[in-house]
């Protein structure tokens, strides 16, 4: 792969900066907890007092409203064991389907029933970069009769089950909802109403534009999906909150199709699963430059380091330890979006140029086995130097040293973030 030498002459923060940047996201992410904490505890008294949760209608898996003492939705709760692909599921058409049409079931790049993961891992992600774009959510257990429990001549055990728990987000709406309503009356998104919610930033012109607040929400969203690459992203689980004369908020919600092991461009011919945000007209407009500059400032060696820690912790917790390696695999995609995603902003690209880069993996050089290994780069490690392209992903990275000195490769400046 080769990388543009004139990016060389971007300034990188110092040790001392980024060691507070990857602190003051740390203490983001507690600040969030303690706030999570208080309300899961409400969940749980109101469960304890008889106040049980209810199924979803809609969806592909079993998912759950949790109420709170006075009978308001303080979350979602999505047990493990009633996925899409469980055995618990207790949505009879996903079944069907299971059964019937399994080889037209499921996503060959994600491994099966570890939705409820990946929805924990989203929000870590959200909460690192400091976006705050999904609401919080946590691998929790809880036990209700309402969960939907193995039967034997009709009698079941009440146990708890483990899942994820989001945080319910209320007055928000679907896109396709919100979006319909604008195009329909163009005041009630016009400069006006939007007045108090601009600030402006420099363009790539050096010229200063207005950035409206929908528009810098639409963009830190297209950075989690982005990193985490989620597979099913539309506008039903994309939530905005807006009523004339008040700030508008935007929920990114139903992430448990990401964080897959293979780049899905790489996977099947037949479904990329393209980012579908990437055709919207608030894609089109660069990034906005305070959103841009506090990105880069966080995508160190020390953040990505930590931030693979903690995903590689949750991901090792619900999956057997004879698939342990599919983790890995799962790393060196998230690695390869953010590489990416940080080339991306340093050329000041849009997110819609951003989504049309060619996929890559980024592997720690302790996962490459090689017999004259260069010398170590960095916490990000060594840049697979092959493209996942639909004939070739996860090229075979055992070389010789002629073969890798023979390979064009990323300067090391850019290596080390």
């Amino acid at each position: 792969m080769s990388a543009d030498s004139s990016l060389s002459h971007v300034d990188l923060e110092s040790d001392s900066s980024s060691i507070y940047d990857l602190t003051s996201s740390l203490e983001h992410r507690k600040k969030v907890d303690d706030e999570f904490q208080l309300v899961f505890r409400k969940a749980q008294d109101a469960i304890n007092k008889g106040i049980q949760p209810s199924l979803i209608p809609e969806g592909s898996s079993g998912s759950y409203f949790v109420y709170g003492l006075e009978g308001e939705i303080l979350g979602v709760f999505k047990p493990k064991d009633e996925e899409p692909f469980a055995s618990l599921n207790p949505k009879w058409p996903k079944f069907f389907q299971r059964m019937l049409c399994f080889c037209c079931f499921g996503r060959a790049c994600l491994i099966p029933n570890t939705g409820y993961l990946s929805e924990a891992a989203a929000s870590i992600v959200s909460e690192m970069l400091q976006l705050d774009v999904v609401p919080t959510t946590r691998i929790v257990k809880l036990a209700s009769p309402s969960f939907f429990y193995s039967r034997f001549f009709g009698h079941y055990d009440v146990r708890p089950k483990e899942g994820s728990f989001q945080l319910y987000v209320n007055g928000y709406e679907s896109g396709n909802t919100v979006f319909a309503r604008w195009n329909y009356d163009k005041n009630l998104l016009s400069d006006e109403e939007e007045a108090k919610y601009v600030h402006f930033h420099e363009n790539r012109d050096n010229n200063f534009v207005k950035a409206f607040r929908f528009q810098l929400l639409f963009q830190k969203m297209c950075i989690v999906d982005y990193v985490i690459r989620n597979t099913d992203r539309h506008m039903d689980n994309l939530l905005v909150r807006h009523v004339p004369g008040h700030e508008i908020n935007l929920a990114a919600i139903d992430n448990g199709l990401a964080f897959p092991v293979r780049h899905p461009e790489c996977t099947s011919r037949f479904r990329s699963f393209p980012f579908r945000w990437s055709n919207l007209p608030w894609a089109q407009a660069e990034f906005d430059q305070t959103l841009r500059r506090h990105v880069i400032s966080l995508l160190t060696p020390q953040f990505v380091h930590r931030l693979c820690v903690d995903l590689k912790k949750l991901f090792r917790h619900g999956i057997a330890s004879s698939n342990y390696m599919l983790v890995n695999s799962q790393l060196r995609v998230v690695r390869g979006q953010i590489w990416n995603l940080r080339q991306a902003l340093i050329a000041n690209e849009s997110p819609c140029e951003m989504a049309r880069r060619e996929p890559i993996i980024v592997s720690r050089s302790s996962d490459i086995e090689m017999p004259n290994p260069p010398p170590h780069r960095g916490m990000i490690g060594l840049l697979s130097s092959r493209l996942a392209t639909p004939t070739n992903n996860y090229a075979d990275t055992t070389k010789t040293a002629v073969e890798y000195d023979e390979e064009k490769k990323v300067p090391e400046n850019l290596i080390n973030f």
